[in-house]
């Protein structure tokens, strides 16, 4: 046997050794990590948690890759490969943390919305909490990025001043990135006054540019407002601290609505009252407290009928406000109809 053949030999018995190492490697994390997730299914089986269920959810797919990893980087002192193949695995490593991290910090804000989560709604203390913890997750996202990267970077010789450059000139950084984007840096103080100051807040029922909706999201730059016909309005942060707006829900959920009527002076208001009261004691949407029927204005023409009634949030004193309208109108059409408003004229005769 000449000596190539002897190589040959040797190489092929060594690729056939390192590939049934990291063979091995690779089904040892699956086996232990389907061992550690079994645990935790027979856990939460036995007594439901809803912290273990979100980590069996985010978990699931980096724990696939994270036990594999760190076995064939253990097994690489072994199998003789040059420091190329470490830093290769040593950046896979990092990435897979990073996004177990970050897994985590999804599978924190599932938790904790589902604990303040009450009948599909949260209490307003509840939303300010969610709100900030919102803006500190997607914060916590991009340091974990940034760290990553340069993370990755520094553990390469060839790169790893610009990863120390990363890591410790955020000073030149931040002068750079303030002097290139004025408008990201101003959305980014601006989200951390919203976070802590609240204007708005997840689920806050707004008025803005003439669109009624519900705050669905609020990002490091932007906010999204979801109206009531289910489009999206997305504004960006600073614009809450340029603009006025309307915010129905900013201390409490509940609202008063009102409705007004025009009638001619014949009509008898207490009547209309009464009636007010009987539809509003029916009523599935009122919450109980009290309405009122006021005369709130009179001109040469018509009277002014003001209907108010409260309800536990914005949608619900929308829905009133159109069925008691609807409901008074059709009350005062079938039962003085010689009532509505009417124009008089003047004759003038001539002699």
């Amino acid at each position: 046997m000449t000596i190539t053949n002897i190589k040959t030999t040797l190489n092929l018995e060594s690729w056939i050794t390192y590939s049934l190492v990291i063979l091995s490697c690779i089904v040892i994390g699956l086996l232990l990590r389907w061992v550690l997730f079994s645990l935790i299914k027979f856990s939460n089986k036995r007594k439901p948690n809803v912290l273990k269920a979100q980590l069996l959810k985010h978990l699931k797919a980096p724990a696939i890759f994270l036990l594999p990893i760190i076995f064939i980087y253990s097994s690489l002192s072994f199998l003789e490969l040059n420091s190329f193949w470490h830093k290769i695995i040593e950046s896979l490593i990092i990435i897979n943390f990073s996004w177990i991290l970050i897994a985590l910090l999804n599978a924190l804000e599932e938790v904790v919305n589902k604990k303040f989560t009450i009948n599909g709604s949260h209490k307003t203390k509840d939303r300010k909490v969610l709100t900030q913890l919102r803006f500190m997750k997607s914060l916590s996202i991009v340091i974990i990025f940034t760290l990553a990267i340069a993370a990755i970077l520094w553990n390469i010789p060839g790169v790893r001043k610009l990863g120390t450059t990363i890591l410790t000139s955020a000073g030149v950084i931040g002068i750079i990135a303030g002097v290139a984007a004025q408008k990201s840096i101003a959305n980014l103080i601006t989200g951390f006054q919203i976070a802590f100051t609240q204007p708005i807040k997840i689920d806050d029922e707004v008025a803005i540019e003439g669109e009624y909706g519900t705050v669905e999201d609020i990002t490091l730059t932007y906010v999204v407002i979801k109206t009531w016909d289910q489009r999206r309005l997305v504004l960006p942060l600073n614009y809450f601290n340029d603009h006025s707006f309307v915010n129905w829900t900013f201390n409490s959920t509940e609202l008063i609505g009102s409705i007004f009527l025009y009638v001619d002076y014949t009509f008898p208001v207490s009547v209309l009252r009464t009636k007010l009261m009987a539809i509003l004691k029916v009523h599935p949407l009122w919450d109980k407290k009290p309405g009122a029927l006021l005369v709130t204005n009179s001109n040469e023409k018509t009277i002014e009928l003001r209907a108010t009634f409260s309800a536990k949030n914005a949608s619900d004193t929308w829905t009133m406000r159109c069925e008691l309208r609807e409901q008074l109108i059709g009350f005062i059409q079938e039962n003085y109809p010689a009532c509505l408003p009417k124009l008089r004229q003047m004759e003038v005769f001539k002699i």
